[in-house]
C-alpha cells in the first residue's frame, strides 16, 4: 500500500510538474514567435533598402546577394533564388555565392543539386573550409561516405580543431558501423569544443548499445549541456532500466515525464517497471492508459493494461484491452494466450 501511494503521489506530482512546464512552453512559444515578427519586421527592412540600392546600381552582385541572403533567412526561397541567381550572371566567379545558391537548394530539399553546386563553391574556393565542411555534410546527408571523408580530411588539414568535421566524422563512421573510429572521432569533437552537446550525446548512445557505465558520464555530459534533451534522459532512464538499477530508472523516466508528459515510451516502461518489479499494478494501469492516450495504435501498451487487470481479477477489462490489441496486431502472440486463458478463468 506505501508503494502504490508513493508512485501515485509521485505520478500526480509529475503531472503538475509537466503541466507547469507546458505552460511555460506555451508562454516561451509566444515570446518566440513575438521575437520572430519583430526580426521578420527587421528583415523587411533591409530588404526594403537594399532594394533602393538595387534600383540605383543593378550591375552590383553583392547587393542581389545580400538581398538573396535575407530572402532566404526569411524563408522566401523564390526571391532568394532569383536574386542570387541575377547576381551569378553579373559575375559567375564570386564563391560565396554558390554557397548561397546551394543553401537555397538544401532548403528546398534538392539535396543532389545543392552538393553539386557546393562542389563548384569549392572548385572556386579550395581552401574554404566552411565550404568543404558544408559539402561532406551533405555528401553524409547523400550516404557518399567516401567522398564526405575526403572533404573532411582537406577541413581538417586547414584547420585541425574543427570540432564538427569531427563530429560529421563520427557520424560517417558510426553509418559504417566502425565505432571504434566514430568513438575517437567523437571524443576529438568534445576535446575541442566542450561544449559540443551531440558529440557527448552520440557517444553516450554508443556506450549505452553496450550497457558500459562510461555511458552516463556521456549522456550527464548531454543533459547538463541540454537539460531537456529528451533522447539523453531517456538512453539514461533505459540503460538503468537495462543494468537492472530499477528505482535510477523510475526516477529518470519521471525526470523524462517532467519535462514532456506525453512521452509514450516513457509511459509505457514505467508501466511495465511497475508491473515486473513492483507488483504495483494500479499505477502501472495508469501508465499504460498514458502510453495508449499518446499513442493510440500501441498494441503493446493495450497487451500490458489487458495484463494489468487480470492481476487484478478486472478480467472483462483485460479481455478488452486484448481485443483493442488484436485490432491493431493481427494474430499479436501474447494478446492470443491472454485471451484464452481468459476464456478459462471466466468459464
Amino acid at each position: 500500500m506505501c508503494g502504490l501511494m508513493h508512485y501515485s503521489t509521485r505520478f500526480l506530482l509529475g503531472n503538475l510538474l509537466s503541466l507547469s512546464c507546458i505552460l511555460f512552453s506555451c508562454q516561451y512559444k509566444a515570446d518566440e514567435n513575438q521575437n520572430q515578427i519583430t526580426k521578420n519586421l527587421s528583415v523587411q527592412e533591409q530588404i526594403a533598402s537594399l532594394t533602393k540600392d538595387i534600383n540605383n546600381d543593378r550591375l552590383n552582385p553583392n547587393l542581389f546577394h545580400k538581398r538573396a541572403d535575407l530572402h532566404l533567412e526569411n524563408k522566401n526561397l523564390h526571391g532568394a533564388l532569383n536574386d542570387i541567381s541575377v547576381a551569378i550572371k553579373i559575375d559567375s566567379t564570386i564563391s560565396s555565392q554558390y554557397y548561397t545558391l546551394s543553401e537555397i537548394y538544401f532548403a528546398k530539399k534538392e539535396l543532389v543539386m545543392a552538393a553539386e553546386i557546393m562542389k563548384t563553391c569549392v572548385d572556386l574556393a579550395p581552401n574554404n573550409s566552411e565550404a568543404l565542411l558544408r559539402l561532406a555534410e551533405m555528401k553524409y546527408f547523400l550516404n557518399d561516405y567516401k567522398a564526405s571523408i575526403e572533404y573532411l580530411k582537406r577541413v581538417i588539414t586547414i584547420d585541425k580543431y574543427n570540432a564538427k568535421a569531427f563530429y560529421i566524422h563520427g557520424m560517417v563512421f558510426k553509418e559504417l558501423g566502425d565505432t571504434a573510429k566514430a568513438v575517437t572521432s567523437f571524443q576529438t569533437a568534445v576535446e575541442n569544443a566542450p561544449d559540443y552537446y551531440e558529440a557527448y550525446l552520440q557517444l553516450g548512445l554508443l556506450y549505452y548499445s553496450i550497457l558500459d557505465p562510461i555511458a552516463l558520464n556521456y549522456l550527464d555530459n548531454a543533459i547538463n549541456l541540454n537539460p531537456k534533451s529528451i533522447i539523453g534522459i531517456y538512453t539514461k532512464a533505459m540503460y538503468y532500466q537495462r543494468s537492472g538499477d530499477i528505482d535510477m530508472a523510475i526516477n529518470t523516466y519521471y525526470q523524462l515525464l517532467d519535462i514532456d508528459i506525453y512521452y509514450s515510451l516513457a509511459h509505457y516502461n514505467l508501466g511495465h517497471i511497475l508491473y515486473e518489479h513492483k507488483d504495483d499494478y494500479h499505477t502501472a494501469i495508469k501508465h499504460f492508459s498514458n502510453a495508449i492516450k499518446c499513442d493510440s495504435a500501441n498494441f503493446k501498451a493495450y497487451y500490458m493494461r489487458g495484463l494489468s487487470h487480470e492481476q487484478l481479477k478486472a478480467y472483462k477489462k483485460a479481455k478488452a484491452d486484448y481485443n483493442s490489441s488484436l485490432n491493431y496486431k493481427t494474430n499479436y502472440d501474447l494478446s492470443i494466450k491472454g485471451m484464452n486463458r481468459l476464456d478459462q478463468l471466466m468459464q
